[in-house]
């Protein structure tokens, strides 16, 4: 508020006002004072102070109460609004951030009047209300109900009512919607009493969601390996699985909340997440994007039947944003690129030349073309024995064994190598997302499969259907599922994973928008990844040691198709050995019978 207009709210008349004695004002005015000096100017250079009343005679207590305040507190940095009694399309709102409030009302209509819960619908955060309301005695239980069961249908975690009674009492209540008897309570509570010079405790606001006392979370959760997975133990009890499940049973157990599952493992991402906002659009258009006001509910409107939080290998979006909270993100996925090494073996006539580089082939033919013969003697005399020892050692090394032509290590290999992709539908969708990332890739083609094994098994196909060919098909996909794909069948050291990482994303459990629970759950999120225990999860589901070792492709039989090589190689020896012979033959005639 300006000076002008502050000025004008000191000078106001109020007709029918009333007042009471002046002890009884210092006494709720120190205790305003001492609540701001130890909580709000210890958080935050600045609060807000909201003034809303239905009936002219609070106002003037509160106008007392207010200059108390600016004589007793030397440092008070203030956002001062007025909210006058309107209809609801004639309102007036007041942009800003609204963290840090302290309300002063006279009836829970008066609240209402100021749509707090509009201001911080968009909101990722917590805020803090501290509401005075100076109402009846005997109004004070119903309206004071009212009050909480608004904070609770709008997630407002941290709301306070302090009151006085008739007899200059001052007390604070809250509510605590988890109780060891009773879920989704909203009764107030009496936390705190005024005893004069200070409050009987100073924690103002205290924890609500450090126990919840084995109250139920509705999940939406969908299986995808090795994220998360259900299995069931029995005919109600189940077992998570996973990464993500072990993190899921790890925050139930220190939160102490009970799971309610509900399954969408046929369901994408999207599908998921939709779920959870309920009536909310996906994707959000452009014109939805540039509103800044929020659509206004009805306060009371329930949301039971609502899920709390989605999991199972959800990625974290920027277009998700406005409708939904993110928890921090628990996990790094790596998007990497595999090819199988079988399709990159060497073939057989590429075995025969791969012992000896090119230079070396070049001196041994250069010395078998030598014009001069003693040369062409000495040469084979001394060198023939030790290159055909070691020729024929590392050529039976090659046959024996598995080995592969040079492989692609980064994205500027395979886009010079020409090769296509075998990737998810989802896969495709976070790659069209990032600008410029296909063209750097520089696919040739792209086949799109339902889930991460059928990707393998296309590549398994292209080896098949390419005999004695290296097809050029690469496979993105998690790093974590090639892993874990890779051990559960079995097949260690048949991929090759290319260093240079395609994309990476973060994992993240999702939960409504300005969920109640999203300050706790990132606070033990970011303690268990603080200490390591994700990737010890990660290591026990799937082991990169396991995954490079060559235990099960030591040796391998030596087949007809790898020697085809050598037959054709015989022959055209044998081929000029004729010619060179005929040749003879025919010049020894010609030399006889001139």
């Amino acid at each position: 508020m300006n000076v002008t207009s502050l000025l004008q709210f000191e000078s106001m008349k109020y007709v029918g006002a009333q007042t009471q004695a002046s002890a009884i004002n210092h006494h709720v005015a120190q205790a305003l004072r001492v609540f701001i000096e130890e909580f709000y100017q210890r958080m935050a250079p600045a609060f807000i102070v909201i003034l809303s009343c239905r009936r002219p005679s609070p106002m003037n207590f509160y106008r007392t109460i207010m200059q108390l305040l600016y004589e007793s507190v030397d440092t008070m940095i203030i956002q001062l609004v007025l909210v006058e009694f309107a209809q609801p399309g004639q309102r007036r709102r007041i942009g800003g951030p609204r963290t840090h409030n302290l309300l002063l009302v006279d009836s829970l209509d008066a609240l209402l009047d100021i749509e707090m819960h509009t201001y911080s619908a968009q909101s990722d955060g917590s805020e803090y209300y501290f509401i005075f309301l100076q109402q009846r005695d005997a109004q004070i239980p119903q309206d004071m109900q009212g009050v909480f069961a608004y904070c609770w249908r709008h997630q407002l975690l941290n709301c306070n009512v302090m009151t006085q009674s008739s007899g200059g009492q001052v007390v604070l209540h809250t509510y605590f919607p988890y109780q060891p008897d009773r879920c989704n309570d909203s009764i107030p509570r009496r936390i705190n009493q005024f005893l004069g010079p200070s409050w009987q405790h100073g924690d103002y606001f205290p924890s609500k969601m450090s126990n919840l006392h084995g109250c139920p979370l509705v999940v939406l959760a969908r299986n995808t390996l090795p994220f998360f997975q259900v299995q069931q133990q029995g005919k109600e009890k189940v077992e998570l699985r996973g990464l993500e499940g072990r993190l899921l049973q790890e925050l139930s157990r220190l939160m102490n909340f009970s799971i309610r599952l509900e399954d969408h493992s046929t369901s994408t991402e999207e599908q998921l997440l939709l779920e959870l906002v309920g009536l909310l659009i996906f994707p959000i258009s452009p014109q939805t994007q540039t509103q800044t006001q929020p659509p206004i509910a009805n306060p009371f409107q329930k949301q039971e039947g609502r899920a709390h939080l989605a999991i199972g290998y959800v990625r974290k979006h920027i277009q998700y944003s406005r409708n939904l909270t993110p928890v921090f993100p628990h996990y790094s996925n790596r998007m990497v690129g595999c090819l199988l090494l079988n399709a990159h073996n060497l073939t057989s006539l590429e075995m025969w030349s791969f012992p000896f580089q090119a230079l070396a082939w070049l001196c041994l033919l250069a010395s078998f073309l030598s014009i001069s013969g003693l040369f062409l003697f000495a040469s084979w005399l001394c060198f023939g024995l030790i290159v055909r020892a070691m020729y024929s050692a590392l050529l039976f090394l090659i046959l024996r064994h598995h080995i592969h032509e040079r492989l692609p290590e980064s994205l500027r290999d395979l886009n010079q190598g020409g090769y296509s992709a075998v990737m998810t539908r989802s896969t495709w969708q976070d790659l069209r997302e990032v600008p410029g990332l296909l063209g750097v890739l520089g696919l040739r083609s792209v086949v799109v499969t339902t889930g991460p094994e059928e990707v393998l098994q296309q590549l398994d196909r292209s080896v098949d259907s390419l005999t004695g060919l290296h097809p050029r098909i690469v496979g993105l996909l998690s790093q974590d599922t090639l892993l874990h794909l890779t051990q559960r069948g079995h097949r260690a050291g048949a991929y090759h994973i290319v260093t240079e990482c395609i994309l990476e994303q973060q994992l993240a459990i999702y939960l409504q928008k300005h969920s109640h629970l999203v300050i706790q759950l990132d606070h033990l999120v970011m303690s268990i990844r603080a200490v390591g225990l994700l990737h010890h999860w990660a290591g026990q589901l799937a082991s990169e040691r396991y995954f490079r070792s060559r235990f099960l492709l030591r040796e391998k039989l030596i087949r007809l198709p790898d020697l085809w090589a050598v037959c054709l190689l015989a022959s055209a020896l044998y081929l000029c050995a004729l010619i060179v012979f005929i040749c003879e033959i025919v010049a020894a005639r010609r030399g006889g019978n001139p």
